[in-house]
């Protein structure tokens, strides 16, 4: 028997394995991800993605604490602290999104949902299942910010646009503007912005 033959004769045996679902009546459907025969995997394929998995586990909890926001790794997205959107007086409407930019050090992110608008009220601070200081994180995170802008390594646009959609708060804005005259930005009058 040829190998042609005998791959012919196992994909016949396979399509009439009376063990696999039937799809349509007299129609036998092939699942290699259930039938542990057709399976791929080794032992040591196993191991190499349980390791990449556990790599990027320890990603998610180490960056937080190595950049000092440890506080971020407890946060599971769970969407509770939205339920501030109406008492929030700075009208931040996506918190967790703050908190995922402050466990991954996102600057755009932050900057983008209003981070440097928090002025530290603490409103969010109630609803949150984990009981996660929100306030502080952000107050944290804001500072941060600042410090990366002055080191350069916060893009002049990034910056430039959030004065202008008017997305920095009292807190920072005397620095952010000084930093942001300095490198040549223009000046914002009430007739430019």
């Amino acid at each position: 028997m040829s190998d042609l033959d005998k791959q012919k004769q196992m994909a016949r045996e396979r399509r009439e394995d009376q063990d696999k679902p039937n799809f349509i009546p007299a129609i036998y459907r092939y699942q290699p991800f259930t039938n542990l025969d057709d399976r791929m995997t080794t032992t040591s394929l196993n191991r190499v993605i349980m390791v990449g998995i556990g790599a990027a586990l320890a990603l998610d909890v180490f960056k937080p604490v190595w950049n000092g926001f440890y506080e971020a790794a407890y946060c599971y997205e769970c969407r509770a602290c939205y339920a501030t959107q109406e008492k929030c007086p700075a009208s931040i409407t996506y918190q967790a999104e703050l908190v995922i930019a402050c466990r991954t050090l996102d600057y755009r992110r932050f900057i983008d949902n209003k981070g440097l608008l928090c002025f530290r009220c603490g409103n969010c601070n109630g609803v949150c299942v984990q009981h996660l200081d929100l306030a502080y994180m952000f107050g944290k995170m804001g500072i941060k910010v600042v410090e990366e802008m002055k080191k350069g390594k916060i893009p002049f646009s990034i910056v430039e646009a959030a004065l202008h959609n008017g997305r920095i708060g009292r807190p920072y804005i005397d620095d952010i503007y000084e930093w942001y005259r300095s490198k040549g930005g223009k000046r914002l009058d009430a007739k430019t912005a």
